[in-house]
C-alpha cells in the first residue's frame, strides 16, 4: 500500500516548480549574481555570502 503524499507536501512541490519558472531563478540570472557577488567582496578573507530569497 503507498502512502498518499501530504497535502502540505504537494504544495511545497508545485511552489517549488514555479520558483524554478521565475526569471530571476534562471541558471544565467543566479550566475550573475554570483558573480557580482564575487566581484564586489574580492579580495576579502570572508567567503561570498549567498542570500537565496522566495
Amino acid at each position: 500500500m503507498k502512502d498518499k503524499p501530504h497535502h502540505r507536501e504537494s504544495q511545497h512541490k508545485k511552489s517549488d516548480l514555479k520558483d524554478r519558472k521565475l526569471p530571476e531563478n534562471s541558471k544565467e540570472s543566479l550566475d550573475r549574481k554570483l558573480d557580482e557577488g564575487v566581484e564586489e567582496s574580492f579580495p576579502a578573507s570572508d567567503p561570498v555570502s549567498v542570500k537565496i530569497t522566495k
